[in-house]
């Protein structure tokens, strides 16, 4: 009787030990994660799936699986210390939100269940990849010098599509009230520090969905969409713009030089505001300025302009600060910018800048290479600080570095 109950013991031991195991004998545990985004600001738009990746800390076997309805299981993991990962990404309107959260030492030695809390960070979609303002010489004389040529090319740094439809880009280099800009112009208006006030703004047409940029691509925004080494205009000093996207223009016009502005292929954007005196095309500055890309959450009113309070032709449209995508500022003097209130933007926006030195030099300077995905397509720096992810260029070039062009410019292909 002792051996038949002893021979019991063993069997249901061992078919117990046995359910505890894989098919090759080894232990296993499942792990349930939950994600929890209470953290997450209210209004932001949340991904329908997360991806969870988890991570044994002593052989740095991950495994990853996507979430539904907030839910993942890993079953057959080897017992042990792990480390658990969120990761999301929503693009909505030009804004890049990166959904994250981790939980560095999950015991897994039995069957567990983890909660990851995660937050969400406000990036940028559409960051400027490269701007060139300055102007060329086209001759030896002093006044030899040209500026139409002028462009700014806007990159999706994302992972996701996003719509070039509504952006709208502006300068904020007319904000001082003083010709040696001691003084910035000041408005009457409640909570000025949530807005930059700016004179003209240009916008990109379109219904929402009509201009989509892929990952990888960019887009040429040019104050003129046509070909300035031509002879009739700039010099081989000067760039080929007639494969921009988009250019800053109302249509035809001539110049009080005789000189026609053409309307070419690029498509024209609108002059949605315009407080100053009103020309058929954009004019920046070949000096010290600053520029800005945004996506207006609010009504674009031409009319009922803002007056400071410290003098001057000072009627202005305010933009939120909050809708600004991007944001890059420049000096022509290092000193200028370097001492204290020498910049446009706030440092939040914008904490550095960018010194180019002299005007008509034909120089541009572009983003920095932060590192290249697998499937090829760059991510460039962007630490909102233009003295660190930016480098000069003694010539500009569109579509550096191989960005792409998106699919509706059939002109530029």
């Amino acid at each position: 009787m002792k051996k038949f109950v002893l021979i019991l013991a063993a069997a249901v031991a061992a078919l117990t030990i046995s359910s505890c195991k894989k098919d090759n004998g080894t232990k296993t545990v499942t792990v349930t994660v939950s994600v929890d985004e209470s953290a997450v600001e209210a209004g932001i738009t949340k991904p329908d799936s997360y991806v969870i990746t988890v991570t044994n800390n002593s052989t740095t076997t991950a495994v990853t699986a996507n979430t539904e309805n907030g839910k993942a299981e890993f079953p057959g993991l080897v017992p042990g210390i792990y480390s658990v990962a969120a990761n999301a990404v929503v693009v909505t309107d030009g804004r890049q939100y990166v959904f994250t959260g981790t939980e560095a030492s999950v015991d897994a030695t039995v069957d567990a269940a983890v909660t990851v809390k995660v937050s969400a960070a406000k990036e940028s979609a559409l960051v400027f990849k490269e701007i060139y303002y300055t102007g060329c010489k086209i001759g030896e004389g002093e006044y030899d010098t040209y500026f139409r040529d002028q462009f700014w090319e806007v990159y999706n740094n994302s992972s996701e599509t996003v719509y070039a439809d509504g952006l709208c880009i502006t300068c904020l280099g007319n904000n001082y009230a003083s010709w040696d800009w001691s003084t910035i112009y000041e408005y009457d208006i409640p909570n000025p520090e949530k807005y930059v006030f700016v004179k003209t703004v240009w916008q990109i047409p379109g219904t929402g969905n009509q201009y989509p940029i892929k990952p990888g691509e960019s887009i040429v925004i040019a104050q003129w969409g046509t070909d300035h080494t031509a002879a009739t205009l700039g010099t081989s000093n000067s760039i080929n713009l007639s494969g921009a996207d988009f250019e800053a223009i109302l249509g035809e016009s001539t110049l009080w030089n005789g000189t026609v502005i053409t309307d070419n292929k690029a498509i024209n954007m609108d002059r949605v505001i315009e407080s100053g005196y009103a020309m058929p095309q954009w004019l920046v500055s070949v000096g010290d300025d600053a520029i800005v890309l945004f996506k207006p959450s609010q009504a674009l009113v031409n009319e009922n302009f803002i007056a400071s309070t410290n003098g001057g032709y000072t009627d202005a449209r305010e933009i939120l600060r909050s809708d600004i995508l991007d944001a890059v500022q420049w000096r022509t003097n290092e000193e200028d910018g370097l001492k204290e209130g020498g910049l446009f933007l706030p440092s939040d926006i914008d904490a550095g800048f960018k010194f180019l030195g002299s005007s008509y030099t034909g120089e541009s300077f572009s983003r920095k290479v932060a590192y290249t995905r697998e499937d090829g397509t760059v991510v460039y720096q962007d630490t909102n600080n233009s003295t660190n992810d930016f480098e000069k260029n003694t010539k500009p070039q569109i579509r550096r570095n191989g960005a792409g062009v998106a699919s509706w410019n059939t002109w530029a292909k």
